[in-house]
């Protein structure tokens, strides 16, 4: 079990991939570390005591090691979902105030629509900006749980 995670690992950190646009966020590199240590942690965990010297180290290490995991991996997807929510709501303002563009040049009075797009546009980004502060409130690791955020919302 140690040499297929040994082995796991090195391929991880050795390999090198040209990074593409719109990849799966459950593709990163630090997705998939995070992801596996937490797994193994929780298997540790919950495995219960046990003679051999292996275990009974890392389940000491457990708890902790999930929390920091889970706060990353937490973290990651807060910040990768709060990119794609920013893209799409700029996206959807850009549209409409096209719309609000294309009818003024017809004569049309857009004052409004224009204003109700704004008001709309600063409300979205207001309740992301909420929900990332609860869900942030959540994680134990405030550490690991910014480096995800940085990292999430930087994965295209």
């Amino acid at each position: 079990m140690g040499k297929f995670i040994t082995a796991t690992v090195g391929k991880l950190a050795s390999s090198a991939v040209k990074p593409k646009e719109g990849r799966s966020p459950f593709t990163a590199k630090t997705v998939l570390l995070a992801g596996s240590l937490f797994i193994g942690s929780l298997y540790y965990w919950i495995a219960g005591p046990d003679k051999a010297a292996t275990q009974s180290w890392l389940q000491a290490a457990a708890p902790g090691t999930m929390a920091l995991t889970g706060s990353y991996l937490g973290g990651f997807f807060i910040g990768w979902g709060a990119r794609r929510a920013l893209k799409i709501t700029s996206m959807i303002a850009a549209g409409a105030l096209a719309v609000i563009a294309l009818l003024v040049s017809w004569g049309m009075d857009g004052s409004t629509a224009q204003s109700w797009v704004s008001s709309s546009t600063a409300w979205i980004g207001e309740n992301v900006e909420g929900a990332r502060r609860y869900l942030v409130s959540l994680l134990p690791s405030a550490t690991a749980a910014g480096t995800g955020g940085v990292l999430g919302f930087k994965r295209k």
